[in-house]
């Protein structure tokens, strides 16, 4: 998989970071997804150190540690996920504004149904958002 086929995520994975999302709620939840070609292998839940329902910060040293251990498994980011406890799936003005990472996929969960979460994934490069294609296997 590459920039044009998206993001392949394992079942597991999947749930684990759903099931994340979930348990933060009504705040925000936040972590990182490594792998290489586009396929997913580590899941890393970050502590959002706003604690808030609608933004996010990553702790940094989680977020240090998580990429050493990607760096160190030759492995790359490939995703940034967040939940939206009560917004939709889509990017934010502030994900917008605040995206570091152009290389990275922005997952967006967004929970506003809590019995049917939907995920969905953006580039996030110079202010647009580039949806582009996020399966579960």
């Amino acid at each position: 998989m590459n920039e044009q086929t998206g993001l392949l995520i394992p079942l597991l994975l999947w749930q684990t970071m759903l099931a994340h999302a979930q348990a933060e709620c009504p705040l925000e939840a936040c972590g990182l997804l490594g792998g290489a070609n586009g396929r997913v292998r580590h899941l890393y839940a970050i502590e959002n150190q706003l604690h808030s329902p609608k933004r996010y910060q990553m702790e940094p040293a989680q977020q240090i540690q998580a990429i050493l251990h990607l760096e160190e498994q030759g492995e790359e980011l490939l995703a940034i996920y967040h939940s939206h406890p009560q917004g939709p799936e889509t990017p934010s003005a502030s994900d917008l504004a605040r995206a570091s990472f152009p290389q990275a996929i922005y997952l967006i969960l967004s929970l506003a149904q809590r019995d049917a979460p939907v995920v969905r994934g953006f580039y996030l490069r110079q202010g647009q958002a580039q949806e582009v294609l996020v399966r579960c296997e």
